[in-house]
């Protein structure tokens, strides 16, 4: 019987400070099991590139990240596909961002 928990692929940014957080903890509290995680300090358009190619292997249904930071120059890819999963809040696949969640670099 295949596994039905949804996966998820994990996101960090090598060029930008991570707190100590565990990534398949996070995917686990917002039921979700975390199958690869992507570290890269390429440019947006690249790193978009390497996390539709893995959300797409694995059919990932979230990304999950160690801080908005990670996902802010993408976000609106990212959330586009799957739902996007910081420590701190769930954006759902879908989410509608609004003019001053991209006026400010930190969490809503």
């Amino acid at each position: 019987m295949p596994d039905r928990v949804p996966a998820a692929v994990g996101l960090i940014r090598l060029d930008i400070p991570a707190p100590d957080i565990d990534l398949h903890r996070v995917a686990e509290r917002n039921g979700c099991r975390l199958v690869h995680t992507v570290r890269t300090n390429a440019r947006p358009f690249v790193t978009a590139h390497a996390l539709a190619r893995y959300a797409a292997e694995f059919d990932a249904r979230a990304v999950i990240v160690p801080g908005y930071s990670h996902a802010r120059d993408i976000r609106r890819i990212i959330t586009e596909n799957a739902a996007l999963i910081t420590p701190s809040r769930v954006y759902p696949r879908g989410f509608r961002w609004h003019r001053e969640d991209t006026a400010c670099g930190g969490e809503r």
